[in-house]
Formats: structure tokens, sequence, C-alpha cells
């Protein structure tokens, strides 16, 4: 038998015993391509995609613009904000500072930070695990868009007021991180992005992520925007240097699927991959400013996807659909619209500025600009009397009324989510 033909019998043989593999990977990969494509058209989403099947990437692509003023696409190597998925990896950072000795989940914050406000009563743990008291964000909006030290950081959270007794309470707080962040440099005598480069992108062979840093240039860096009915706006300007350890790191999708295997692989320790994995499925979440990102690995990588974004849009919703396609499933995401938006349906605006008190000890601050509501850096574009949608979250935000007409709450429903703040 000649070479020739040896090689095409050998491939037809492959083919003949692994038809569903290749056929099934480039089926879901087709399904997604065809899922996504409408909200790309309709520039509901910029940012990076990326999914796999069986521990192998089937699907990878960028969308829209990484700059919106020189028309500059997002490519695969953009560097987009991941937001909160800073966290695991500080969690990564202090599972193997545990390891080497330099810190104790039972030390107290005084060892490091002697005269922190409470350091006698909170732990290093209690740091961790939400539990320390300290509020979720420290500084009006203003104050984040001056550069930080950590240790200058430190100062301004010092000046805040505890939202409960150390211990006694949970409540997710990025200032709570943080004050961590800082304490492992202290522990360890090594700055935050030197601990990320050694605990974390190496090992996972991250080549293109790296922690904020308001005065170095950083390459390939998406700037980040809000979309609007008239496309791109520019998110607020931030310096990210006031999440130092909680959503200070920008890279790509591919890099925090590096990250997602590299737990689940144990090149982080044991520690880590149990103290992240939640049930059977790895996942992570952030949302800051104009940047949101996700990612969600079964256990044993069955399947698995990543979302970066610097104009999210229909986010939740592309997440719910890549969900249901690497599962297997029929698509459980139902056609939705923008309302049309109406002029102004409420004479007086003002009435519905104020602080809104959530459940879980955080609040929403709804503010008034230019004729429009606010809260932080989400718009709210009126579709009916007393109800708004807003892009970040493609959600609707619906202030509720007591029987004397005052505004009593307000409900902010996604996709996925409702979240209930009380009027005060």
């Amino acid at each position: 038998m000649s070479k020739t033909k040896y090689l095409a019998l050998i491939f037809s043989l492959i083919i003949s015993v692994f038809p569903q593999v290749s056929f099934g990977q480039s089926d879901k990969a087709k399904k997604i391509d065809e899922f996504i494509t409408p909200f790309i058209k309709a520039n509901q989403f910029s940012g990076q995609i990326l999914a796999a099947e069986n521990g192998k990437i089937i699907y990878e692509k960028a969308f829209g613009l990484a700059n919106a003023d020189f028309k500059i696409p997002n490519q695969l190597n953009t560097r987009i904000g991941i937001a909160s998925i800073t966290k695991q990896m500080t969690t990564v950072i202090l599972n193997r500072l545990i390891e080497e000795k330099k810190i104790s989940p039972a030390d107290k914050l005084a060892k490091y930070i002697p005269d922190f406000p409470n350091s006698d009563k909170i732990t290093i743990d209690m740091l961790a695990n939400h539990r320390a008291g300290i509020p979720h964000r420290v500084m009006p909006p203003e104050q984040e868009t001056i550069s930080y030290t950590s240790a200058e950081f430190i100062e301004k959270i010092k000046q805040a007021k505890l939202d409960f007794e150390p211990g006694t309470k949970t409540q997710y707080s990025s200032g709570g991180y943080s004050v961590l962040a800082r304490t492992l440099e202290i522990a360890s005598g090594k700055s935050y992005a030197q601990l990320l480069q050694k605990h974390v992108f190496t090992p996972a062979g991250m080549t293109d992520s790296l922690d904020f840093n308001g005065e170095l240039i950083m390459e390939r860096r998406a700037q980040d925007y809000f979309l609007s009915p008239n496309g791109y706006i520019n998110a607020p300007l931030k310096d990210y240097s006031f999440l130092i350890g909680a959503g200070s790191v920008f890279g790509t999708a591919r890099d925090v699927y590096k990250f997602g295997e590299a737990v689940l692989d144990g090149k982080y320790g044991e520690k880590s991959k149990t103290s992240l994995l939640r049930q059977t499925t790895l996942s992570g979440s952030g949302a800051t400013n104009g940047h949101r990102a996700y990612f969600e690995i079964e256990g044993e990588k069955k399947y698995g996807y990543v979302l970066v974004s610097n104009g999210p849009g229909a986010f939740d919703m592309i997440s719910q659909g890549l969900t249901d396609i690497l599962k297997g499933k029929e698509l459980t995401v139902k056609p939705f619209e923008i309302p049309k938006f109406i002029t102004i349906p409420n004479k007086d605006l003002k009435e519905f500025v104020g602080r809104y008190k959530r459940d879980n000890g955080g609040e929403f601050i709804v503010t008034l600009k230019d004729n429009y509501l606010y809260s932080g850096g989400n718009k709210f574009y009126p579709f009916k009397p007393n109800c708004f949608f807003e892009y970040a979250f493609f959600a609707e935000v619906c202030f509720n009324r007591d029987d004397s007409g005052k505004i009593k709450e307000l409900k902010w429903k996604g996709i996925n989510f409702e979240l209930t703040g009380i009027r005060q």
C-alpha cells in the first residue's frame, strides 16, 4: 500500500471513530454564533466571548470597540477590566501565604496595621469572608478618580465607619478586600502586583493580565463604555487603585479561562480549589463602572465559558444562552426588546433622589443630573411613570409608592436578578 493510500485510510478511520466529538463541538460553536449575532448586530455587547467543551476551546471571538473615539475594535488580546474576579485571585494569594506560614486566618489585623480602627477585633478570616464590617465603598465617586498607593488608600478606609461589629454579619465588601490586599503586602514584603505575578499569573500562564496602575500606559487596554439609545457613551473616569485586591485586574477572556483551569487543576494548591469551587461548578463575576466579567467552568471541564465586556448591554442574556447551549439544553432566553423611551413621565424627578438600603446592608444612591436619574454610573431612561431602563444590566428600575404617594422603595430587576432598596 502506498504512503498516500495509507494516510487516507488512517484519516477515514479517525473520522469514522470520532464523528460525534468533532461535529458536536462545531455544532455548538455554530449555535453560539447564531445566538450571539443578533445582539452584536444591535450593538448590545462589546467585549470578548470564549467557550470550551471537555477542556478544549471551541469558540473565541471579540466584538465591539476598544476605543470608540478612534474606532479601534476589540481584539482577543485587548485588556478589559475583570472587576471582582480579582477577589478570587486575592484568595489564591492569601492561601499561598498561609501555606508559607507568612500569615494565618486567625491573625488579628492589629498585627499588620495596628492603628486601623477595631484592628484588635478584625481577623484575616473576617476580611476574606466579608465579615469585618468594612463598607463596600468608602469614598464618594469624585475621590475614586485619584491615584492611590495601597497604603494611601488604607488611610481612606480608616476614616469609614464600620457597618457592623466585626464577625457578627456577612456583607459584601470591596473595601474589606483592599484591606486584605494591603495586609498581604505587609506580610510578604511584596507589592500586590508582585504577588499576583508570582502566585496567580505565572502558574496559570496568564500573559495578558496585570494589576491597574493609573500612571503607567496599559498597552491594548479597552476604554470603559455604557450603552445608550444612541450607542456608546463614556463611563465615568476612574482610577482603579481604589479597588486594589478587589477589582483592580485587567485581562482577557483567555486569561480568565486559564485562571479557572489553574484553580481546577490544582496549580494554586488544594486549599484554593476547595475554597473557590462551589459544589460542582467554578464561577466568578464582577461589575465595575463600564466593564463586566463572568466565567463558569464545570468542575470536570465538561463545559466552560468566559465573558469580559467594556460595554455590557445584553451581558446576562448572552451568559444564560451560553449556559444553555453548552449544557445541550433548549434556549431559555426569552425574546427581549428595549422599551420605547418617553420624555420625563414624572413632573419632579427630585422626588426619586435619595438613599435606598438593601437587606444585605448595601445601598443604592440615586442622584439627578441634567434631567436624568443615575445610580453610580448607571443612567436611567424613562419608559413609563415611575419606571426606568438601564443598559448596564439590561434592567428595569421601578419606584413604588406608599398610600400617601411618597416613594417608599425601588425594585431593580434584570434578566436573572431582582433587588429591592428601601427609601431612607
